[in-house]
């Protein structure tokens, strides 16, 4: 069996993914900083200390082979794929081996351009399609999972 993992500082599809997860019978860990206060029935919350990426460190602790794991972070999603676990985006961009370089140079090369005090304009909001794809993606990725194993 696999796990759903969530890395919860700023995930805008909790109730999305818990609402999936049920649905399939999945195990979900969400994972988020003391922050944060979440109540919810259908998972295993871990609260960890306030600090510079403390909860990715956690849940590559918790993350295990086949586990997927929701996040917006390139790095996490990165180190996910090296411990052969399946990383989402909020948004539905699955990280695979194909994608992941290229939007780590691409975090990279934004990450330079702030330092310049390049400012290209705020991100777009989130809107009803990025739930959508989010939901679509979450669910291609458990029956993909599930005829693996």
């Amino acid at each position: 069996m696999f796990n759903i993992i969530i890395d919860g500082d700023g995930c805008p599809v909790i109730e999305e993914t818990l609402q999936i997860a049920e649905h399939f019978s999945i195990p979900v860990i969400l994972i988020s900083d003391s922050s944060h206060v979440y109540e919810y029935e259908y998972c295993q919350i871990i609260v960890t200390d306030k600090g510079k990426d403390r909860v990715d460190f956690v849940v590559l602790q918790n993350v295990n082979k086949n586990d997927i794991v929701i996040t917006q972070d390139y790095g996490l999603a990165a180190m996910v794929l090296s411990k052969q676990g399946n990383p989402i985006s909020q948004n539905g961009i699955i990280f695979n081996e194909d994608n992941i370089l290229g939007l780590l140079n691409q975090r990279n090369d934004s990450r330079k351009l702030r330092k310049q005090n390049k400012h290209f304009g705020h991100s777009r909001k989130r809107n009803k399609k990025d739930t959508i794809a989010f939901e679509e993606a979450l669910i291609q990725c458990i029956q993909s999972i599930k005829e693996e194993i």
